[in-house]
C-alpha cells in the first residue's frame, strides 16, 4: 500500500470509523485511539496485508475487535504485547535488541513469502485478532477453508530456517 492509498483511506474512513468506536466504547478519546492505532498497525503492516478495492468491511471488523479487546481489557487487567515488546528491547542490550529485530525481521519476510490468499488469511487471524469465523464471513469462504489455510500457513513457517 503506497502513502497515497493510505492517506485516502485514512481521509475517508476515520471519521466514521471513530464515531464506529465511540458506540462500544463510550468514551471519545477511547474512540479516537483504537482508530489511531488501527491505522498505524495498517501502515507497519503495509507490505504484508491485501484490502481489497472496497476495504470499509475489513476496517469495521478491525476496529469492532479492537473495541471489544479494550471493553475486555478493562474487566481483566491485560499487558498490550507491543508495550511488553517496546519495555523488553528498552531493557536489553544493544545486541539483544538487534537479535530481536532481526527475528521479527525473518519473521515478516517468511510470512510474505506464504501465497497470497494464505497470508492474507493468517494475517487476519494472527495479527488482527480475528476469529476463523469472522474470517470466512469477512472473505465470502467457508470456516473450513480458513481452517484449513491457517494450517497451511503454520506448516510452511515451520519448515522455514530462521
Amino acid at each position: 500500500m503506497d502513502l497515497a492509498r493510505f492517506e485516502l483511506l485514512y481521509k475517508s474512513y476515520q471519521p466514521g470509523l471513530v464515531n464506529f468506536a465511540f458506540y462500544y466504547l463510550k468514551h471519545e478519546q477511547d474512540a479516537i485511539d483504537t482508530v489511531q492505532e488501527l491505522f498505524l498497525d495498517l501502515w507497519q503492516k503495509r507490505d504484508i496485508l491485501i484490502l481489497s478495492d472496497n476495504p470499509k468491511s475489513y476496517l469495521m471488523t478491525a476496529v469492532k475487535n479492537r473495541c471489544l479487546n479494550k471493553l475486555t481489557r478493562k474487566k481483566t487487567p491485560f499487558q498490550d504485547t507491543h508495550l511488553m515488546k517496546d519495555v523488553f528491547i528498552d531493557n536489553q542490550t544493544p545486541l539483544q535488541t538487534l537479535e530481536w529485530k532481526q527475528t521479527e525481521a525473518s519473521l515478516k519476510n517468511l510470512i510474505n513469502k506464504l501465497p497470497d490468499k494464505c497470508r492474507e488469511i493468517f494475517v487476519l487471524s494472527r495479527f488482527e485478532q480475528m476469529s476463523y469465523k469472522e474470517i470466512a464471513s469477512f472473505l465470502g469462504i467457508s470456516i473450513k477453508t480458513v481452517e484449513n489455510q491457517i494450517g497451511n500457513a503454520l506448516k510452511m513457517l515451520r519448515k522455514q530456517d530462521f
